[in-house]
């Protein structure tokens, strides 16, 4: 994403545009212009954005580098700084706009800082290296738990327990040595999700030579079943970069699986609503 970026700078910072801010943050010029002007008094000239207007505005166009970043008929264009990238970014308030300002204070607002010629440095004490240690410790804890609140906010609306939350969190927070209180987890069923149930069962891909757990095809006879709703337990997920919620089944389901493959002398492929899924059966099932 930033390496499609043009490098603006204006008055000594590091800018970027309003057409360029809403394509990071995946939404439309509108909606920034529309945000600003509802919150004109969250935002200051000069720390959060420049306005070009006149002979700034022209010179402007006149540079070739930035010809394509405004309008011919332009009367004014906004630049905003890293601040009021990150005052959008509230305002929007979308994991995708947190995700994208968090690349952009990464990378893109740190160019300027990487060209800086280099400086000798003395040697720092210790008592400085241990401040900052600190202060990177207490910023690498407040990023998750921005990130934890963003993701409570979803699974909220997905009605997930919070038992299965505190879960989620005490994997997200492990590495910085927060303890989960064991009083959170009280309650918690014992689930499997659908390769879990695949491996106990023995149903295997058989496109991955019979070595991964069909988690798919137990997912088509489930949609089959007649689960209550306490058999299943919605569960938040992070897999392969992607975030979520799943169900997770308790041990009577695999139960109502077995039953479905037993009655259906275990078919090969698992044929369910028009699709085929090929699978391999292990004699030594868990």
């Amino acid at each position: 994403m930033n390496n499609k970026l043009v490098p603006i700078e204006h008055d000594g910072k590091r800018v970027i545009t309003t057409d360029l801010l809403a394509q990071v943050y995946e939404t439309d010029t509108d909606r920034i212009k529309q945000n600003f002007n509802r919150n004109k008094d969250k935002f200051k000239e000069g720390l959060h954005y420049f306005k070009l207007e006149g002979e700034a505005l022209k010179a402007f166009k006149d540079e070739v580098s930035f010809s394509d970043l405004v309008g011919k008929n332009a009367s004014s264009l906004y630049l905003w700084t890293e601040r009021g990238a990150n005052r959008h970014c509230k305002i929007l308030d979308t994991p995708k706009a947190w995700e994208q300002f968090d690349n952009l204070e990464e990378t893109y607002f740190l160019v300027k800082e990487q060209r800086k010629a280099f400086q000798p440095k003395t040697a720092k004490t210790e008592s400085q290296l241990a401040a900052e240690t600190k202060r990177a410790n207490a910023m690498a804890l407040n990023a998750k738990n921005r990130v934890a609140e963003r993701f409570q906010k979803l699974w909220d609306r997905a009605d997930v327990k919070p038992e299965y939350q505190a879960l989620a969190l005490e994997s997200l927070f492990s590495e910085e040595g927060v303890a989960l209180p064991k009083i959170a987890l009280q309650g918690t069923k014992v689930t499997y999700d659908k390769g879990a149930i695949a491996k106990k069962l023995g149903v295997y891909s058989k496109s991955s030579g019979g070595k991964t757990p069909h988690a798919q095809a137990i997912g088509a006879i489930i949609g089959l079943l007649d689960i209550a709703p306490d058999e299943k337990e919605a569960v938040p997920y992070s897999r392969n970069g992607h975030d979520g919620t799943d169900y997770q089944y308790t041990e009577s389901v695999i139960g109502k699986v077995h039953c479905w493959l037993e009655e259906h002398g275990w078919p090969n492929p698992v044929s369910v609503d028009g699709k085929n899924y090929s699978a391999v059966y292990r004699a030594g099932r868990d």
